[in-house]
C-alpha cells in the first residue's frame, strides 16, 4: 500500500534516539525503506529478537464483541503472514501474542501485566473500559498501543494511536447528519441509548454537544453491556417522543432495540457508532427494522466500500477465512495492523526499534494516506488531536456486502467544532 508520509518522521526519530542514530556504522539507522525496513545498527528492546518481532492483542473472544473480535484476529494474522512472507519488518519475522480478556477490565490488565514485557507494541485492546484500564499502564511503559476503540480518552495518551476519530466527534456527525440530511428539525428530541463507561459517555458528549448547537434536546437512556432487552428504553423513548436515536452499544443491543421501537410503532431513524452493527443481524427478526431505519457513522471504511485499501482487506480475509463473516471488522483489523506497520518500519529507519522508538516513529507520521481505509489522511503528530474529524455514513442493507450501503463521507459543524481534550 502506499503512503505518503513526511520527512520528518526519520528526522524526528533520529532526533529522538540520538544514541541510535549515531553509533560508529554513519548509516545506522538508514538503511531501510519505506516499505520493508532494513536491520542496519538497530536499537532494539522487549519484543524484539533477532529474527522476530512480537505484538500483542488483548481482544475479546468470549463477550459481547466476540464474532467481530474473530474476525479481527483472523484478519491480523494473515496480514503480518503476508508481511513475513514479503520479507518481514527489519529483517524480522513478526508474530502475534493473542490473549481474550472477555470485555473484563480486570482481566485485561492481568494479561497486560503478562504480556508487557514480551511485545514491543500493542496491536489492539478492545473494548472502552478494557482500554481504559490498560492505557495508563502502556503509557507507564512507554508501550504503543492501537486499536482500542474511539474514546476521547485516548487523546490523553502519547502512546495510543486512535483508528480514526473519537466516539464524541462520530456522534456529533450523527447529529449533524440528522439535521440536515434526515430531516430532524430544530426543537426535536433525540434519544441516545449508551453503555455506561468511556465508550457510551464519549457517544453522549458528542451527541449533546452537537444537539446543543443545532437546537435539538437529548433524551438519554443508560445501558450495561449486560442489557440485551431494550423494552424500557425503547418505551422510554416513544413517550418522549423522539424523532431519532443514537446508540453507542453492541450488536446485541441495536438487534433488541431496533426490534423493540418496530414492534411499538416507533418509526425513526437510529444511527449507530461504529461497533454496533453486525451484518449478521439482518437474518435476525430485527432485519426488516434495520434496513428500514439504522444508519452508522463509522471511523472505518465499511466492507463494502470500492477503494483499493477496502479491497485489499476483503481479498486477504477471502483467503484467509472464506466462510468468516465479512464485516466492517475486515478492514478495521488490516487498517489497524497497517498503522502499526508503518510505526514499526519507521522506528526500524530511525534505527531505534524499542517499544520508545515505534511510539517516536507513530508520532512522527502525518498525511497517512490509507487509500479510503480511513476517510481522510491521517495526522498523528499532536497527541491532543484526533487525526481526523470525517466519518464514513452507512445504512444497512441485506443486497451490500458487509451489510453495509456507504453513503458518503461526513464532517458536520458540529463535529468540526466539538472540543476534544
Amino acid at each position: 500500500m502506499k503512503h505518503r508520509i513526511r520527512a520528518a518522521l526519520a528526522l524526528a526519530g533520529c532526533a529522538a534516539v540520538l544514541a541510535a542514530c549515531s553509533t560508529e556504522d554513519p548509516n545506522a539507522g538508514q538503511g531501510g525503506t519505506a516499505q520493508g525496513g532494513s536491520a542496519g545498527d538497530v536499537r532494539t528492546g522487549t519484543g524484539v529478537t533477532a529474527d522476530t518481532i512480537t505484538v500483542g492483542m488483548l481482544t475479546d473472544l468470549s463477550g459481547p464483541f466476540a464474532a467481530g473480535a474473530a474476525v479481527q484476529v483472523a484478519e491480523t494474522r494473515a496480514y503480518y503472514e503476508k508481511v513475513n512472507a514479503d520479507g518481514g519488518i527489519c529483517d524480522r519475522d513478526v508474530q502475534v501474542d493473542v490473549q481474550d480478556h472477555g470485555y473484563d477490565p480486570q482481566k485485561a490488565v492481568a494479561l497486560y501485566r503478562s504480556m508487557a514485557s514480551n511485545v514491543v507494541a500493542l496491536q489492539q485492546v478492545l473494548g472502552g473500559p478494557t482500554s481504559a484500564a490498560v492505557l495508563p499502564l502502556a503509557q507507564a511503559d512507554g508501550l504503543y498501543l492501537g486499536g482500542h476503540g474511539w474514546a476521547g480518552v485516548a487523546l490523553q495518551y502519547e502512546n495510543a494511536q486512535i483508528p480514526g476519530t473519537t466516539y464524541g466527534i462520530e456522534s456529533a456527525n450523527a447529529i449533524d447528519y440528522l439535521v440536515d440530511e434526515l430531516g430532524v428539525a430544530p426543537g426535536g428530541k433525540v434519544g441516545v441509548v449508551y453503555f455506561v463507561g468511556d465508550y457510551g459517555n464519549d457517544s453522549l458528549a458528542g451527541a449533546q454537544y452537537a444537539a446543543q448547537q443545532r437546537g435539538l434536546e437529548v433524551v438519554p437512556q443508560e445501558i450495561t453491556p449486560r442489557d440485551t432487552d431494550l423494552t424500557a428504553q425503547a418505551s422510554a423513548l416513544q413517550q418522549a417522543g423522539v424523532s431519532a436515536v443514537i446508540l453507542g452499544a453492541a450488536p446485541a443491543q441495536l438487534a433488541s432495540l431496533a426490534g423493540v421501537m418496530s414492534a411499538q410503532g416507533l418509526n425513526v431513524p437510529i444511527i449507530g457508532n461504529t461497533p454496533t452493527f453486525g451484518p449478521s443481524l439482518l437474518q435476525t427478526p430485527a432485519g426488516p427494522a434495520l434496513e428500514q431505519n439504522f444508519y452508522t457513522v463509522t471511523s472505518i471504511a465499511p466492507f463494502s466500500l470500492d477503494k483499493p485499501g477496502v479491497q485489499a482487506a476483503r481479498e486477504l480475509y477471502a483467503t484467509a477465512a472464506p466462510d468468516g463473516e465479512t464485516g466492517w471488522e475486515v478492514p478495521l483489523a488490516y487498517a489497524q495492523a497497517e498503522l502499526l506497520t508503518n510505526a514499526l518500519r519507521g522506528a526500524c529507519d530511525a534505527g531505534d526499534l524499542t517499544p520508545e522508538g515505534v511510539v517516536t516513529a507513530m508520532r512522527g507520521t502525518a498525511d497517512l494516506d490509507t487509500e479510503g481505509l480511513f476517510a481522510t489522511p491521517m495526522d498523528f503528530t499532536d497527541p491532543a488531536k484526533p487525526p481526523t474529524r470525517t466519518v464514513y455514513v452507512s445504512r444497512a442493507s441485506a443486497q451490500a456486502d458487509g451489510g453495509l450501503e456507504v453513503l458518503g463521507t461526513v464532517e458536520g459543524p458540529s463535529a468540526q467544532s466539538f472540543p476534544v481534550g
